[in-house]
């Protein structure tokens, strides 16, 4: 792909609107600057040959020791427009942070990038890995006072196979039935070698949730939004849009947490309201991936801050590339909109410099990161009216596309600047269309857009992306898929599949380094930002910290969705 040196012209519409906000966000967050700050910063220390990126172990000021009781409010950047039933949620970064804390995960990751057991005591697989068995850990119970068994995680697979989200993530399941030998042990049988098979089991699909509900609630619509499962809080209230709350769950397996007696989530779509609640009392915790967000909290010695970037997300701009009739199927379109734009000047007004800009859809200690992709990473306006004209030349008639954005003002400002430069491009119309934060996953899962904000892509092996662009994926619009983008791509299947029954590191490392640079050619997306994610909180709030896992593992923040902390080992001052 052609390259060039970046102008040094900066647009005065998008500094004009920052100016603004930026001087709004130093006034809301100035500071004792005589005052203490506890920052623990969890980012990659290195990232060896194999891309299996190292989180550096968190420093903090010194803790005593934990003192139980207490009550956290916790805002969050959205609700969730979906049922809290694992195989049925249309679970984004909040709905992760929030039902975490009622069910417990199968897996989880661990802080070198692998995974290990957590709900059940061990997952092993046969000599090809064509089969995995699962055994619960012993002595567990639900909150409704259900045994924790091998049944149960045959009734949740089961579910989450046939899920409309789920069901994507385990379409190579064939089957999950219990040993009849042992009570305890799920036998899961794959059409195809499937290696990585656990990391997925720390996700979504690795919810575990009472099977005495589920069947209760299949009759019973109400009992839905009231979710059981084993983890270390329990149901207590839910309204839309307006609070999650839990209570400690006394009888936790995995003593001493939870330390907390209550925690609270209250949806606050717009970041610099919910920093505002915040600094104003109204909230003891947030969580934000805001550049002015995030560069205020820096200077603050009022709060908390914690940064999480280790196998995290990448901030783009997500196409859908095979609707009918839409101009994004060529691929001179979607790389003139790559060359249009200038990511470099986002990040410096929009997010206040506090991103790496993203050649592709891995963050520097995933595996598979290159620093050069092919992708442009500097704006040539000049190519892209040129790609543009070509196009027009062949396709005669008006050129439109429309971009949608949630209704954070942030996200409006960065909209408004897009607009702007593929109007400079040569597109005829480039329409805004704002979408409800809880809205927004489903209007994407049903692929009713050509142009998304978004942020996605985080995690520990290649296979943790099969889901979002494998062609098994891309189902017609209307038809709800994890394909978002709906990228059917036989040279992309071909290495998804052969990473997939893969277990040598250095081809696989090989495999994620070809797809990063088929993304940069093909311009499937129009990538941003490397994203940094912040945790702030009052100073009598403690924690959260890493945790060890019972195979003696340091476990990962974020479990492939970063934004996300525990809220189990977190405590307050009484």
């Amino acid at each position: 792909m052609k390259q060039s040196t970046r102008p040094s012209r900066r647009p005065a519409r998008i500094l004009a609107a920052l100016a603004i906000s930026v001087g709004l966000a130093a006034a809301a967050c100035g500071g004792d600057e005589e005052g203490t700050k506890d920052t623990t910063e969890t980012t990659p220390a290195t990232t060896d040959g194999g891309g299996s990126g190292t989180t550096a172990a968190p420093t903090t000021v010194a803790e005593v020791e934990p003192v139980p009781g207490g009550k956290v409010v916790f805002g969050v950047e959205a609700d969730t427009s979906s049922p809290w039933r694992p195989a049925e949620m249309l679970c984004a970064i909040s709905c992760q942070q929030v039902i975490r804390n009622i069910y417990d995960t199968l897996t989880m990751p661990t802080s070198e990038g692998n995974w290990a057991p957590y709900l059940a005591e061990s997952l092993v697989p046969n000599d090809d890995y064509t089969e995995w068995r699962i055994t619960a850990r012993s002595g567990v119970k639900f909150h409704d006072g259900t045994d924790f068994d091998g049944a149960a995680i045959v009734e949740n697979l089961n579910r989450a196979k046939r899920g409309t989200v789920t069901g994507a993530v385990l379409a190579a399941v064939d089957s999950v039935e219990l040993d009849p030998a042992d009570p305890m042990v799920a036998v899961v049988k794959v059409a195809a070698p499937w290696v990585a098979f656990p990391y997925h089991l720390s996700g979504q699909s690795g919810f575990i949730a009472s099977p005495t509900w589920l069947l209760a609630s299949d009759d019973d619509e109400t009992l839905r939004s009231k979710p059981v499962g084993t983890g270390p809080f329990v149901y207590d209230d839910y309204r839309v849009n307006e609070v999650f709350s839990m209570k400690r769950n006394p009888d936790y397996w995995n003593q001493p947490y939870p330390y907390l007696d209550s925690v609270e989530f209250r949806p606050i779509p717009d970041a610099l309201s919910r920093r505002d609640a915040l600094l104003s009392g109204t909230v003891d915790m947030l969580h934000s991936a805001n550049g002015q967000t995030i560069f205020s909290a820096r200077e603050d010695t009022d709060h908390n801050l914690l940064e999480l970037t280790a196998y995290g997300e990448t901030g783009y701009t997500l196409l859908h590339v095979t609707q009918e009739g839409s101009p994004l199927t060529d691929q001179r379109v979607r790389c003139a909109l790559a060359y249009a734009s200038d990511e470099g000047l986002l990040i410096e007004a929009v997010g206040m410099g506090m991103q790496q800009e993203a050649s592709g859809p891995f963050s520097p200690s995933q595996v598979g990161y290159l620093e050069e992709t092919g992708y442009p990473m500097d704006q040539d306006m000049a190519e892209a009216q040129r790609l543009i004209a070509e196009y027009k030349a062949e396709n005669p008639g008006t050129l439109k596309i429309s971009l949608a954005t949630t209704q954070d003002q942030t996200n409006a400002v960065t909209a408004q600047q897009q607009q702007q430069w593929w109007l400079e491009a040569g597109f005829d119309e480039v329409t805004i269309d704002q979408i409800d934060q809880a809205a927004y996953i489903a209007t994407a899962a049903f692929g009713n857009f050509q142009v998304f904000q978004w942020r996605n892509h985080g995690g520990f092996d290649l296979d943790e992306q099969y889901r979002w662009w494998h062609s098994s994926g891309a189902k017609p619009v209307g038809q709800l898929t994890l394909n978002f983008g709906r990228i059917d791509d036989a040279e992309l299947d071909a290495l998804l599949d052969e990473n997939r029954a893969s277990t040598d590191p250095v081809r696989k490392k090989e495999i994620a380094e070809e797809v990063n640079r088929l993304f940069g050619e093909q311009c499937y997306n129009l990538w941003g930002n490397y994203t940094v994610w912040a945790i702030m909180s009052d100073p009598d709030v403690h924690g959260p910290v890493p945790f060890e896992l019972p195979d003696g593992d340091e476990v990962a923040f974020g479990a492939g969705f970063h934004g996300n902390v525990y809220m189990m080992n977190v405590w307050v001052d009484q």
